[in-house]
């Protein structure tokens, strides 16, 4: 059976229903900069959760991103730390076929040879040019991120990213033709050792006209996408003189013949470790008998990352992110985590009710330590933790603040259910 492109509409319940109608293939609405800009500015619009779910979200780190074989359209830099290369064309441009293809992959293989510094200097300039873009990248990835993200994590993911070449390459259109598809498909069949990720993403566009507006409705899907393998075979075929003239020998590949990748995060022992040599034995098993109490007193879990543990409110329904109310970081230092309203939004919480319980609860820490930010802080502003050893006398006060809270949070998301 044939599959049929199906006209969107546009719906007014009651009123009227106005059958969209896509863009021709030659127009003059838009040219290839009018994608470039608009995908820059949302990188929503890029299924790229779809082609991997472990992505994150995305950050435009440049426009005509300067490499020797060319210039990347848009170059993303995602929260969990992988590189994304983001090729354009038109559907009426008649290169959209193998040069866009060949031109993505010269950028891939240019791409992971780089490093995290890089990326940070393609970061510095793409904000220069842009007033609304501040701050160094490990903050706005970190603003930009539904969880913490502390600087050693984010360089060492970028860094095993691009030394594995796992990286993801987008080719968007406005129209994917079906020749690029087939070169798309040959390239998967022949190439079984891909690392990378490559999709073909077409952004269909509909004319929208409604009183005085005149716009664009734009649907992304994803056309195409090979995923990267983790073993190939390859098959050698000789002539029967040459046979006698190989030699076969297997080679067992063992952890210790490599250097293993970096450990992004930190479990139990480690944090304790890392405490006790930053801030003796006696911090050490004050913090442990702090996070243990809090954790079986409401409910809690902990999330080790690279340099602290999270204490999270799990999400009530089992499978959600959960939210972090009080972080304490290998150095033996404590500080209220920003994210706590970040995560509080995926709850489906209204803005008015995150603001008020955030509020709250950050001034009431901060009536008992003034060091305590009234307005949370990210893990990227170590100068505002608190020493642990220095609250000790105040753990009975901050554990009742913390249980409040907790309270709070479970009682607010029951009633916006």
């Amino acid at each position: 059976m044939s599959i049929r492109t199906v006209n969107p509409a546009f719906v007014v319940p009651g009123v009227s229903v106005d059958t969209l109608q896509r863009l021709p293939r030659v127009h003059t609405k838009f040219d290839e900069r009018f994608l470039q800009d608009l995908l820059a500015d949302h990188p929503e619009l890029l299924p790229v959760r779809d082609i991997r779910d472990d992505v994150g979200s995305l950050l435009c780190i440049g426009r005509e991103v300067a490499v020797s074989s060319g210039a990347i359209d848009n170059l993303y830099l995602s929260t969990q730390g992988y590189p994304v290369i983001v090729e354009t064309k038109l559907w009426r441009n008649p290169q959209a076929r193998r040069e866009v293809l060949s031109q993505t992959l010269d950028y891939i293989k240019e791409v992971v040879q780089k490093d995290f510094e890089w990326f940070a200097q393609q970061w510095k300039l793409f904000s220069q040019q842009h007033d609304n873009q501040t701050g160094d990248l490990p903050s706005r990835l970190n603003d930009l991120s539904d969880d913490e993200i502390d600087e050693q994590f984010i360089v060492d993911r970028v860094n095993r990213a691009l030394s594995r070449g796992d990286v993801v390459a987008i080719i968007v259109g406005d129209g994917i033709e079906t020749r690029l598809q087939e070169l798309v498909a040959h390239l998967c069949r022949d190439s079984s050792h891909l690392r990378y990720s490559l999709a073909l993403v077409e952004l269909a566009c509909y004319q929208f006209e409604n009183q005085d507006r005149d716009g664009i409705i734009v649907v992304p899907r994803i056309i195409h996408d090979v995923e990267p393998v983790q073993r190939a075979y390859v098959r050698v075929d000789l002539a029967n003189e040459l046979e006698r003239q190989l030699t076969v020998t297997p080679v067992v590949v063992t952890d210790r013949d490599g250097p293993k990748p970096p450990r992004v995060n930190l479990n139990e022992d480690d944090f304790l470790d890392a405490i006790e040599q930053s801030a003796g034995r006696q911090c050490r098993d004050q913090i442990y008998q702090f996070y243990s109490d809090l954790i079986d007193s409401f409910n809690l879990e902990p999330e080790f990352k690279a340099a602290a543990v999270m204490l999270k409110v799990p999400h009530p329904d089992g499978d959600g992110m959960g939210t972090s109310i009080l972080a304490l970081e290998k150095q033996g230092r404590i500080y209220n985590t920003k994210h706590m309203s970040h995560q509080l939004k995926r709850w489906g919480l209204s803005l008015t009710v995150i603001e008020q319980i955030t509020s709250d609860y950050w001034t009431a820490l901060h009536n008992i330590d003034l060091r305590f930010n009234p307005a949370g802080i990210v893990h990227l502003a170590p100068r505002q933790f608190l020493p642990f050893a220095e609250i000790v006398d105040k753990l009975s006060d901050i554990k009742d603040r913390v249980g409040k809270v907790v309270a709070e949070i479970r009682s607010a998301y029951e009633n916006a259910r």
